[in-house]
């Protein structure tokens, strides 16, 4: 039902933000801009969901809390950052957009790191 709520929030906005736009495009990127924070509002109880389930995974594997808090994490940057890049790109800033792209691959490439070099660590343990 989240869904259809979504949807129905999302495409009515976009209906006002398309009559809006023309003549007072400061008041189309406030809609959309509201409409995103409504949307990521209703998509909170399946975000903290699906982070139990990560957290319920990650103790029946019986693996450190660390790969389930770096998995969290990463979500956690990657649908923050495509937020923020929609945002830049509905605004015409394709440039920014771009730009926190890039940050987010840095971003998550530094977090990932420290299991890369745990893997490396293991591979090298069974190699020799």
């Amino acid at each position: 039902m989240e869904t259809v709520y979504l949807s129905l929030l999302c495409v009515g906005a976009a209906l006002i933000c398309a009559m809006l736009r023309p003549q007072r495009p400061e008041m189309a990127l406030g809609v959309a801009l509201a409409a995103g924070a409504a949307a990521l509002m209703l998509l909170l109880p399946g975000l903290q969901s699906a982070a139990q389930v990560i957290r319920e995974f990650s103790i029946r594997a019986q693996q450190g809390q660390d790969g389930a808090a770096v998995l969290l994490r990463a979500a956690g940057i990657a649908l923050l950052a495509e937020f923020a890049q929609q945002i830049c790109e509905d605004a015409g800033e394709k440039a920014l957009a771009g730009r926190i792209e890039l940050g987010v691959r840095v971003a998550l490439f530094g977090i990932a790191a420290p299991l890369l070099r745990e893997v490396l660590v293991v591979v090298e343990e069974v190699l020799l």
